[in-house]
């Protein structure tokens, strides 16, 4: 009697073609995304469509009957410590912003820093550029060397001259209807 091993052989080569399959497969979809120097502006782009973003909520009225932004209220009043609070909790509000740090929860990403700036012009004299410093975040204000920063910006309308603004802008700025240039420059620190 003649024994007939050709069976065994198909199985033997079917096992192994669904192995170098599976193996294949597996390279292909687990080394498929590379990350290059030129992709990193997509980083940059989210975070800069988050500063618009938080921008845009404050300087929307909170009804139809309101005529004054929060944004408009703050830089005519010249609250830095309110704006600080409120600009850092619309940016750790973002779903970019946050990460999970152990698998119980997310934690609120405190990378994000910030510096804000005012520009206004004087028609006094030759409408020169002047500015003043807004407020920044934590970290913000005390960094010599940092990442590239991105820069936000938002027209605001502002019905007269801000109060409580230092002596020096005081006597530069305008009392009339204008509109500044409020410029926050953002970066990952």
């Amino acid at each position: 009697m003649v024994m007939n091993d050709e069976g065994q052989l198909y199985t033997i080569e079917g096992i192994t073609a669904g192995i170098i399959m599976l193996l294949t497969a597996y390279v292909v979809f687990s080394t498929g995304f590379v990350f290059t120097p030129g992709d990193a502006h997509i980083a940059d782009m989210q975070l800069q469509q988050l500063g618009y973003d938080a921008l845009l909520v404050m300087d929307t009225p909170g009804s139809i009957e309101d005529d004054k932004s929060r944004l408009q209220e703050l830089i005519m009043t010249n609250d830095q410590a309110a704006f600080k609070d409120e600009f850092n909790m619309l940016l750790q509000k973002g779903t970019g912003t946050t990460y999970m740090d152990d698998p119980a929860g997310f934690i609120i990403d405190e990378r994000t820093q910030w510096n804000a700036t005012i520009y206004y012009r004087d028609t006094d004299h030759d409408n020169l550029l002047h500015s003043y410093a807004f407020g920044n975040s934590t970290r913000g204000g005390e960094f010599v060397t940092r990442e590239p920063e991105i820069s936000v910006t938002r027209y605001v309308h502002l019905s007269g001259e801000p109060s409580y603004l230092p002596v020096d802008v005081r006597n530069i700025m305008d009392n009339r209807e204008q509109m500044v240039l409020l410029e926050v420059l953002l970066w990952r620190a």
